[in-house]
């Protein structure tokens, strides 16, 4: 049996890393990895986005720190890649204010339980970070998605808040295939030389 040939190995790595690259084939009017502000005045009437997007929407005052868009009209749309995203809401400004998210009118979930009293300012990472805001992450299964959110809490009746959805990366099993007949081809490859010598 004739040993591979660099050319024959360097095509078959060059196959593999095709194979295994990521699918996060993404669509929807929500584009992934972006925080997007909305705003919201009292518990159990919806949010809306922001002006000018959303024109029926509340005036916000967009982040000073970590970059931004404002959301339009909800509801907030898009396909999740075969891996499946995750779903991100953070409350902004001042503490106090909880959300109930939803799919196509199902119940996903809430967000934490807030602790009053502190204000996190409008960067939506500074607001991760306080652990007083109301947040939580959802995770997503892959296929479409229309995204609403409800205050379940507003004391002062009006606030701003931030969501973003990120794409979960996964590597198809006709690349782990590949990486695996790949790792084997070397093997033989350096068995066979040592062999020789």
């Amino acid at each position: 049996m004739r040993p591979i040939s660099n050319r024959v190995l360097q095509f078959l790595t060059a196959f593999t890393v095709a194979l295994a690259a990521p699918t996060v084939g993404w669509t929807g009017a929500i584009d992934a990895g972006i925080f997007y502000q909305f705003g919201f005045t009292d518990a159990g009437v919806a949010t809306t986005g922001c002006q000018p997007e959303d024109p029926a929407g509340l005036f916000c005052i967009p982040s000073s720190g970590t970059p931004t868009q404002f959301a339009d009209a909800p509801a907030w749309t898009f396909i999740a890649p075969a891996g499946g995203s995750t779903l991100l809401v953070v409350d902004a400004f001042s503490s106090g204010d909880q959300f109930e998210v939803l799919d196509f009118g199902s119940p996903l979930g809430s967000t934490s339980l807030p602790i009053g009293g502190t204000d996190c300012g409008d960067d939506p990472v500074s607001c991760l970070a306080d652990t007083a805001m109301s947040q939580a992450v959802f995770a997503l299964a892959a296929g479409a998605h229309s995204i609403t959110i409800v205050p379940l809490l507003s004391p002062d009746g009006l606030g701003s808040g931030y969501f973003k959805v990120d794409a979960v990366a996964e590597v198809s099993t006709s690349g782990t295939l590949a990486l695996t007949l790949l790792g084997l081809a070397v093997i033989y490859q350096m068995r066979r030389r040592v062999s020789r010598t």
